[in-house]
């Protein structure tokens, strides 16, 4: 039996495909890109990048004595979100590291603070321990 294939475009192969390296606003072409992660990966990413390094800014200014109205005239945020930042110290990377260090919380310890369902006790076990001859 011989399989025949169809006659396929020769646009459609990905040699014969014409890429674009329009780049984005951070570099005028992909290939020469300085970010560690393609924006368009990941569109996240920029902002989060973006609102670190302002709280780190907002931050290191209300440490050196602005006042919270201003720095929220400045970043063009609320004097609320100035008091959230202050409080937390800057940007809140390191968050994101403590979570790489495990759960805060055994399960066990998780089902005895559970509210609606309390802890049942551990199933006993039985060793069945016999000398095989």
């Amino acid at each position: 039996m011989t399989m025949t294939f169809q006659p396929v475009r020769s646009d459609t192969l990905p040699e014969n495909t014409r890429y674009a390296d329009d780049g984005c606003e951070a570099s005028r072409s992909c290939l020469t890109c300085p970010l560690a992660m393609c924006k368009y990966d990941d569109p996240g990413w920029v902002r989060r990048e973006d609102r670190s390094h302002r709280d780190d800014e907002i931050f290191r200014l209300r440490k050196a004595g602005m006042p919270v109205p201003e720095l929220s005239r400045q970043f063009r945020v609320s004097t609320r979100t100035v008091h959230r930042v202050v409080q937390r110290g800057g940007s809140s990377r390191t968050a994101v590291i403590e979570a790489d260090s495990g759960p805060a919380l055994s399960l066990q310890e998780l089902a005895e603070r559970h509210v609606i369902r309390r802890r049942s006790s551990l199933p006993s076990l039985s060793l069945n321990l016999q000398k095989t001859a």
